[in-house]
């Protein structure tokens, strides 16, 4: 059963986070300040220095990514499948609220009121519709089980 679809959608899922956190990609920006999934750094003329750390961020990206990759192991037991992408699901909304509280101290810090997103918030977004065909693929999975079952 490991290669259901609920599986190619949960690994495209977690090789997501891994960029997110890997290549240290911008999430937001106000003016000098630069917002990464690792810290809030300083654009200087002599490179990059490092104004907060944002660990949390990095995280909760890698705690959804364990719970991916976990629920992709967990394929024979489907009700547990299902709670462990739920918890993924959930994680990648805690990270995507840490952004935003993230990009407000940030704004604090470069005292600014506007704060400009990064497109690759869109990974969040991609990962959360993801979790959510997942999940209903599990269900599938798990109807035509006992629908089997019933006929025996």
């Amino acid at each position: 059963m490991i290669q259901r679809i609920q599986t190619v959608y949960l690994a495209i899922a977690a090789i997501l986070s891994m960029l997110l956190v890997f290549l240290k990609l911008t999430l937001a920006s106000v003016g000098d300040y630069e917002l990464t999934a690792i810290s809030v750094s300083l654009l200087k003329e002599g490179g990059l220095e490092t104004a907060m750390s944002s660990f949390a961020i990095a995280g909760a990206i890698m705690l959804g990514l364990f719970l991916t990759i976990y629920g992709i192991m967990q394929y024979k037991n489907r009700k547990f499948q299902i709670k462990l992408v739920q918890g993924a699901l959930l994680v990648q909304l805690v990270a995507g609220g840490l952004i935003f509280f993230y990009a407000d101290k940030m704004g604090v810090l470069a005292e600014s009121d506007s704060v400009a997103y990064s497109p690759s918030l869109a990974i969040l977004l991609v990962n959360v519709v993801l979790y959510f065909f997942a999940i209903r693929g599990i269900k599938k999975d798990e109807a035509l089980v006992r629908s089997a079952d019933r006929l025996r």
